[in-house]
């Protein structure tokens, strides 16, 4: 049997290298004091559900600026735009579009997509018609600055929207805080339970926000560590290479678990670390090994013959 020690440890470390890329944008500070970090934190997590996260930005990005004009936020007077929000929840019932999709029949399709979508549910509803309209703006991705015209492309992420609007607007403000809160007094499951009520918030993400409000305030938490462990297809894929052949989700989750456990590993470090590493593999790749590796090396492998024929990729 091989050891994957050394293996999760490496991985633990590209988990703090995570933190420093990605955590350290977001100042804790502003995300307990200031509810409009704390939403933008959170949409920042809840859109990037199965899909390219280039469109999921997308997605954030236009939400954002959506709310932002709409409510006339600032940082000026913020106390005074929560209760516009406030003023607004009538708009925030995504039953419209449940009935909606079971009036035409519509199932698991995009509601968005069918004719009678704008008349009988965007105008009736200022909130969704914003959110559907396109709109241009400018989005920054991958160290690139580009306009682009963009609306919510279907129903799922609308009503998402709708469902996490209700809930800061129901006297939960801040939902950083209420997260925060919530896994220190109540535990993980208890918010892992809270978020996933909302429309579009799968497992994934749900462990995947808690995952991060962890990392930013190590120590909350310090068991159930399944609630905080997010599994997506990098993730599966990388724990084959340590061992774990199942396809199974909660099975990924206790054989990592109990791995990092063994050697006295920071779950939600390696958590983390293991999704980096499946999106920066070649970078990672690159910064370790090009230098060792001859480039006449790197070519001739990049050319593989098949039937007589040379495919260059």
């Amino acid at each position: 049997m091989k050891n994957y020690n050394k293996t999760i440890r490496n991985i633990e470390r590209l988990g703090e290298r995570y933190c420093r890329e990605y955590l350290d944008l977001w100042n804790k500070e502003s995300l307990q004091e200031s509810w409009w970090e704390a939403l933008k934190f959170f949409f920042g997590h809840s859109f990037m559900r199965g899909r390219r996260d280039k469109l999921s930005c997308e997605y954030y990005y236009f939400t954002i600026k959506t709310l932002e004009d709409y409510f006339s936020i600032s940082n000026q007077n913020l106390d005074r735009d929560y209760e516009k929000i406030k003023e607004q929840r009538k708009y925030f019932n995504n039953k419209c579009i449940l009935t909606f999709k079971k009036e035409k029949n519509i199932g698991r399709g995009n509601s968005i997509k069918h004719e009678d979508f704008r008349n009988e549910i965007a105008e009736k509803n200022p909130i969704i018609k914003l959110l559907v309209t396109p709109a241009k703006l400018e989005i920054k991705w991958d160290n690139e600055t580009y306009n682009k015209k963009i609306f919510l492309g279907n129903g799922e992420d609308v009503m998402m929207v709708l469902d996490v609007l209700k809930f800061i607007s129901d006297d939960n403000k801040n939902i950083y805080n209420y997260l925060r809160n919530t896994i220190v007094n109540s535990g993980v499951k208890t918010a892992y339970e809270k978020l996933t009520k909302m429309r579009a918030i799968s497992d994934k993400i749900a462990t995947f926000v808690i995952r991060d409000v962890g990392l930013i305030n190590l120590g909350i938490v310090n068991k159930d560590y399944e609630w905080a462990f997010p599994v997506d297809t990098w993730v599966s894929k990388i724990a084959r290479k340590i061992g774990c052949n199942s396809k199974d989700v909660e099975e990924i989750k206790n054989y990592l678990i109990k791995k990092c456990k063994d050697i006295d590993v920071d779950l939600l470090k390696f958590a983390a670390g293991i999704w980096y590493l499946g999106v920066h593999s070649l970078d990672i790749l690159l910064e370790n090994c090009l230098e060792e590796i001859e480039i006449t090396n790197i070519v001739s492998a990049m050319n593989v013959t098949k039937d007589n024929r040379s495919l260059t990729y």
